[in-house]
């Protein structure tokens, strides 16, 4: 058996009504040599009670800091961990038993592997499901193209801590891009190993960082923001192979015709078809940048 301390880092936001069963799925994974980190990000919501008496009842550690988004959290927990691995899970997640055992079976198996994950199903609160993701096979042009098509969700991660201490912490200014980035950086320095098997659970709810904590024009800003940071750091992995920058142009398209919907609902339609001309020289053989460049000549 690995006898090497597992750091679970848990980022939490308002999720009192959650939190408690994450831990208790970490608990129930029956591996004794375990921490858990919960790092709560500013909660209005009465967290900090809950996670006084999982101090108690349940041995965490936990933390609580200013309003700073999950990156800023997950990095906070990272630096406070003391294990050899670290494990990622968001507050209204929870996994499943046998996780941690089949992923650290496959890190003493394969000492070349620096990265574990899972398949997950996305449920609603009610416990249906919504989809059932096969993380190892996106079918994505983004994520088959910078990260051989591993859909590495944070609450399935594993990771070697040596492999984050190797590529540096998760970038807080990447509101909504930062997984993506941080799968795709450790995707360029280790080898990614993927269980078959839906070993986490992810909540699909009508709440959480992005509607909680700002209001929707706050929102898209940073979203937007964040997605024109992102991109640019893709850019600056040279030499692209041809599909990375198909894909990348594809996103930039994206991103564009994004820019040019905000500028519409600002009455700016000059902006708005500016950004579009973007967009169709990113992606000329897509139609939706013309039609939307051509809705904005209308009077």
């Amino acid at each position: 058996m690995i006898d090497e301390l597992v750091s679970v880092v848990i980022p939490v936001f308002n999720g009192a009504p959650f939190v408690a069963k994450a831990v208790a799925s970490v608990r129930a994974q029956g591996w004794d040599a375990v921490e858990i980190l919960v790092v709560d990000d500013g909660s209005t919501d009465g967290t900090q009670e809950v996670l006084r008496r999982l101090e108690q009842s349940e041995g965490i550690r936990w933390f609580q800091r200013s309003h700073g988004g999950p990156a800023r959290s997950r990095n906070y927990g990272i630096a406070a961990a003391q294990g050899h691995f670290i494990a990622l899970l968001d507050c209204d997640d929870e996994w499943l038993p046998g996780k941690l055992a089949a992923q650290l079976a496959i890190m003493r198996a394969q000492p070349e592997v620096g990265l574990v994950h899972t398949d997950f199903e996305v449920r609603f609160e009610d416990g249906t499901v919504e989809e059932r993701v096969s993380a190892r096979f996106s079918r994505e042009p983004m994520v088959r193209a910078f990260a051989g098509g591993h859909v590495a969700l944070p609450s399935t991660l594993l990771i070697r801590k040596t492999m984050l201490d190797q590529i540096g912490s998760l970038d807080p200014e990447l509101y909504g891009s930062e997984d993506s980035d941080l799968t795709i950086r450790l995707f360029r320095v280790t080898s990614f190993e993927c269980i078959d098997q839906v070993l986490v659970h992810k909540l699909q709810r009508g709440h959480g960082y992005r509607d909680m904590a700002f209001d929707e024009q706050t929102h898209r800003e940073r979203v937007l923001a964040s997605r024109d940071r992102f991109l640019m750091r893709l850019e600056g992995f040279v030499p692209l192979t041809a599909a990375q920058r198909a894909a990348l142009d594809r996103e930039w398209a994206n991103y564009h015709l994004l820019k040019g919907a905000a500028a519409e609902r600002a009455g700016q339609p000059g902006e708005a078809r500016r950004q579009y001309r973007q967009a169709i020289s990113k992606a000329p053989l897509r139609i939706r940048g013309y039609t939307r460049w051509l809705r904005t000549l209308k009077p």
